[in-house]
């Protein structure tokens, strides 16, 4: 509500016209000193209902009133002006300025490892109850997470060296010029094997949905195209000597 309206509404206490200065001086309550001034008045006010009479009864009750009084911090704006147009960065290492900033602009990077980390890998929360296997599963993750920026590291030089501004393996046949491992992944959501199978035998075994720009990933990413002919029935399943 507006401090126009102290002392009317719902700004008739103290704690309710502090609640409406700290809303309106938001972000600039260090510039800015406020005071609420208080005033009290006495008035003889008849006790009951009716006409006043020879017999009415009076009490005094106190009314009080409130006024703001505010002013700019002077010293306070003076000192924020000194840091005006400074970034200020803290570090721990013995890099020059420059080099720290550069390091700094790299944020977004680790950034985006972080989103692929929780969306991409769907990392999410588990409940375990020992430190080994907490340290087991985040290694697992980590090697995953590391298997994707490399992917996405070769694929983009492999592009760079062949001159190759972008490649539509986004939805609708859309381009992109910086393919992301969960870009790759949905561009191969269609390929699969295909089996046909009497009994117990399987008769027939083809890959399916492979088309000439799946070849032409794959030869950016340097995956023999091979690969796709001897896939078999239960080829994720590896055996550790």
């Amino acid at each position: 509500m507006p401090l126009t309206q102290v002392n009317e509404y719902y700004l008739k206490s103290k704690e309710q016209i502090e609640k409406a200065i700290s809303q309106a001086s938001k972000g600039a309550s260090d510039f800015i000193d406020v005071e609420i001034l208080e005033n009290k008045t006495t008035q003889r006010v008849k006790i009951g209902s009716g006409r006043p009479g020879p017999n009415s009864k009076y009490e005094d009750r106190e009314q009080i009133t409130y006024h703001i009084q505010w002013c700019r911090n002077e010293t306070a704006i003076e000192q924020a002006s000194k840091t005006d147009g400074i970034f200020p960065l803290i570090t721990n290492t013995t890099l020059p300025a420059t080099d720290v900033l550069k390091t700094y602009k790299q944020q977004p990077f680790l950034e985006k490892r972080f989103y692929t980390k929780k969306s991409v890998l769907e990392v999410a929360p588990v409940f375990l109850e020992k430190n080994r296997r907490i340290e087991a599963m985040m290694f697992l993750y980590f090697i995953s997470l590391m298997i994707v920026s490399l992917i996405e590291r070769n694929i983009r030089r492999q592009m760079a060296e062949e001159q190759i501004e972008d490649l539509p393996i986004l939805p609708a046949r859309m381009k992109t010029k910086n393919p992301t491992w969960n870009n790759i992944r949905y561009f191969f959501r269609n390929v699969h094997l295909a089996l046909i199978i009497e009994g117990d035998r399987i008769l027939q075994s083809t890959v399916k949905g492979v088309t000439q720009l799946h070849f032409r990933l794959l030869k950016l990413l340097k995956v023999p195209p091979g690969a796709y002919d001897s896939l078999r029935d239960d080829w994720w399943n590896f055996k550790f000597q």
